[in-house]
């Protein structure tokens, strides 16, 4: 880095600097290609990486070549495409005490400035990729056993086919390799169990031998389908599993089945323990879910730490999001983490309800209160005394029931339907919508005072078009959760599948991804899901194009019509802007005067 003198601007500002210290961010604004102006007061590694903190030039010299090599090259960033921001990925940078630190470059416009930030990755991301680390390690000693397994498996079964030596000689010889395995008869009965495979299942030998493997071994039902059906094949058998043995000893084997040469009809068994590598793959899942929650994007990551923040005190809290991207799992993840999960999770859709419908629903009625009402009815707010009530589509609630209902937040009391006395409640509300509740306020169709009372807290979930890093962990989740309800054995998706799922806009976010695979898995005839057992609206066949709506901007009712366009382009702006016949500009422009903020 070259010295110059300090030119902050309006980066000078203590609680600036303050921000950039506790973020471990360096800010630097482009000024010309290739040079790099500091804005703002360094952490305080950067001294120790790039030299002394008096410098206010990024001499790229310094850099590693991935940084430079980032920099050097062509961003929309730098093309002052607005709204842009990139991030190069982590990187590892030497300081100058001989060790190393993780880097991370984010280059993003704000209006006509374009900015550099170097972040400092912290501890979190250091201990994840040791964990990655450890598995891949785990992944590849594993690898090596089972070759070294499959290697001895051969060459025993090449030497009993060989040699045609009796069962006796089989037997001791399979003692002898320690090697866990079963041989079943022609009549599914165990015949023989070696030592290893006895100490592996934790059983003794008098309560296996002679017994039908399905009474022997403690499996679950589908597995022992599963492995019948794999039995009974004609064909060579082959790897199955892994199974959740749940015996004294309880464990994950996978088998290993093959045909003895002698005896077409009966079964050699060989089981290999798994257990180490599914508790290791399980605890790599749970980095990537958070109660029913799943997804391991930079997002999500954050919404987990925002729902154990929240959970920790007492407030109302709104979740704001999409249709389908799962704001009743965000509700029922901070009840689970918070002190009241022991206590009830009452869950409530306000949607389509009529005002009298809904009061006697949330705060219940007597007996005679109104027609129909012919016996005392306790509300939702008592039923989840002491634990909490999760109010969805709060944005739909009509006006007379939001009056009632901000005074139960604001005096923890409720007043039944035909009752004059109040009664007190003590329950944490959380609610949730898809509406935009400001623009809401500004209609006149919800009250401000209930929107400041319930807003106190908020979590704004991200659509899944946001978080397509997601995408194929959430599909294989629930093919896994699908083909258990199903029975059937699919396993894989094809890459083209997969490119598929990634490409497409989800509208309808995580509950359109489930119902798409629940249409494969019906759809699929194979071991792996192909283009073709897709829904046709993702692979694009026998799917008829709505016709462009192009709107004239001139009429007088100009922001319903930009709207609409909005709406008729599911949220593209670009597209909604073709729609209306004018250029992008234009039609950003008119969203500003107009003070519409759409939500994507």
């Amino acid at each position: 880095m070259k010295s110059r003198q300090h030119d902050f601007g309006p980066s000078d500002d203590s609680l600036f600097n303050d921000v950039l210290s506790s973020l471990d961010i360096a800010v630097f604004e482009r000024e010309n290609p290739g040079e790099f102006r500091l804005r703002g007061l360094p952490p305080d590694w950067w001294s120790v990486c790039f030299g002394p903190a008096d410098c206010t030039l990024l001499d790229l010299g310094r850099c590693s070549p991935f940084l430079q090599d980032y920099l050097a090259g062509a961003h929309p960033v730098w093309e002052s495409t607005p709204g842009t921001i990139e991030k190069s990925g982590a990187w590892a940078e030497s300081d100058r005490q001989g060790g190393t630190m993780t880097l991370e470059a984010t280059v993003l416009s704000i209006g006509s400035r374009r900015l550099l930030l170097i972040e400092r990755l912290g501890l979190r991301f250091e201990q994840m990729r040791d964990i990655v680390q450890r598995a891949r390690e785990r992944t590849l000693a594993e690898d090596i056993a089972v070759k070294s397994h499959r290697k001895t498996e051969t060459r025993l079964m090449g030497q009993l086919e060989a040699s045609k030596r009796t069962k006796d000689d089989a037997l001791l010889l399979l003692q002898h390799l320690k090697l866990a395995a079963l041989v079943l008869d022609e009549h599914g009965h165990i015949t023989f169990v070696s030592d290893s495979g006895l100490e592996m299942l934790g059983l003794a030998a008098e309560n296996v031998v002679g017994r039908q493997w399905e009474q022997a071994l403690p499996l679950q039902k589908q597995d022992r389908l599963m492995i019948r059906e794999m039995l009974g094949l004609s064909s060579h058998g082959g790897k199955i599993g892994p199974f959740h043995i749940e015996g004294p000893s309880p464990c994950w084997i996978e088998m290993e089945l093959h045909r003895d040469p002698r005896h077409p009809g009966r079964r050699i068994v060989v089981l290999n323990d798994r257990t180490e590598l599914h508790a290791l793959r399980r605890a790599l899942n749970e980095q990537a879910s958070f109660h029913d929650l799943m997804g391991k994007s930079p997002a999500m990551l954050r919404i987990y730490q925002l729902v154990q923040d929240i959970a920790q005190v007492d407030t109302t809290v709104l979740i704001e999001g999409e249709t389908g991207t799962g704001k009743e799992l965000i509700a029922r993840a901070i009840h689970s983490t918070s002190g009241r999960r022991n206590k009830p999770f009452i869950a409530a859709n306000c949607a389509g309800l009529t005002d009298s419908l809904l009061t006697s629903q949330l705060f219940g009625h007597k007996r005679g209160a109104f027609t129909g009402a012919v016996n005392d009815q306790q509300g939702l707010f008592e039923a989840a005394e002491g634990g909490t009530l999760f109010l969805d589509e709060i944005g739909d609630i009509p006006s007379q029931v939001q009056t009632a209902l901000l005074r139960v937040l604001q005096e923890k009391e409720i007043t039944k339907l035909g009752e004059a006395k109040p009664r007190k409640v003590e329950v944490r509300v959380l609610a949730a919508t898809h509406h935009n509740l400001s623009e809401d306020v500004v209609r006149g169709s919800f009250r401000a005072d209930l929107l400041y009372r319930i807003r106190i807290a908020r979590v704004q979930l991200p659509p899944l078009r946001e978080r397509r890093k997601d995408i194929p962990l959430l599909a294989y989740s629930f093919l896994d959760q699908i083909c258990t309800a199903t029975g059937k054995t699919i396993k894989l998706l094809n890459p083209d599948t997969l490119r598929l799922l990634m490409s497409h806009p989800w509208p309808g976010n995580v509950r359109e991804l489930k119902s798409a695979i629940e249409f494969s898995v019906i759809s699929c005839k194979g071991k792996e899901v192909l283009p073709t057992d897709l829904p046709p609206e993702i692979t694009g066949s026998s799917v008829v194009s709505s016709p462009s709506v192009w709107i004239s901007i001139t009429d007088q009712d100009a922001k319903s019509r930009l709207l609409a366009a909005l709406s008729d382009a599911k949220g593209n702006r670009t597209e909604a802007a073709r729609r209306l016949g004018v250029s992008r500009a234009t039609f950003y422009r008119r969203l500003v005067e107009l003070n519409i903020h759409p939500t994507r």
